[in-house]
């Protein structure tokens, strides 16, 4: 879809290696290494999607769809959901990135597929982005996962804006930039991870797939964006 020359007057963040750091396994992955016969996507498509409020929540969830867990399999489970609660820390430049653009007079919103501990973690590693954000959607609360466009509607929906008044900021192309361009929000593509970004970064280069509004290599190098040159307010 063409890019309108609308100002913008959002900012949408994902969280996982956008806003933070993590472990290099990611907890679906995890579980289905515990589970025997349970896929990393069956996982993902429970703890993603399900308001958690414990371990032992999760534990019945995933009961639920594969049948009885042994009492080796909780506990690993138990010590994943703990390890999450602490596992985020924050990216260097996240904060004052965020905060920076607040300040600029744009409204904040957090767009993430979360599941509930690692989600606490973050709330503990970004506690100055939380406070300001306008709008957090997360999976876990919504149902919906990315690439389905729910979230990002009902994300706009809460600001009150319009697609092309807005800026999605991610690191996974199908996942982020990809939905956000195809209803018309602006897409900077944090290219953190290039590796597991190939295929799509040469699908771009081919003129195969759509090209984000912008990229850069980390999240400390958003603020020196021409896209903010129109808000109000000075950068920081």
């Amino acid at each position: 879809m063409p890019q309108s020359d609308a100002p913008i007057k959002a900012a949408i963040f994902d969280i996982g290696a956008t806003l933070v750091t993590g472990p290099p396994v990611a907890p679906n992955k995890v579980i289905a290494s515990i589970i025997k016969g349970a896929t990393a996507a069956e996982i993902a498509s429970i703890i993603m999607t399900t308001e958690l409020e414990s371990a032992s929540h999760a534990c019945k969830a995933l009961e639920a769809r594969f049948g009885d867990m042994d009492a080796q399999a909780c506990s690993e489970v138990f010590d994943l959901w703990h390890s999450q609660r602490t596992a985020p820390k924050e990216l260097e430049g996240a904060t004052d990135t965020v905060i920076a653009l607040k300040d600029r007079g744009l409204k904040i919103g957090l767009l993430s597929d979360i599941w509930n501990p690692y989600y606490a973690g973050v709330e503990r590693a970004l506690p100055r982005v939380i406070e300001c954000a306008d709008v957090i959607i997360l999976s876990c609360r919504t149902g919906f996962r990315k690439p389905n466009h729910a979230n990002f509607l009902r994300t706009l929906e809460e600001l009150d804006l319009r697609p092309e008044e807005t800026v999605m900021i991610g690191d996974t192309y199908t996942h982020d930039i990809l939905p956000a361009l195809e209803l018309g929000m602006k897409a900077v593509w944090v290219l953190a991870r290039p590796d597991r970004e190939a295929e799509h970064i040469i699908q771009i280069l081919n003129g195969q797939s759509p090209a984000p509004t912008a990229t850069v290599a980390s999240i400390s190098e958003i603020l020196s964006l021409d896209l903010w040159a129109a808000c109000k307010g000075s950068m920081v």
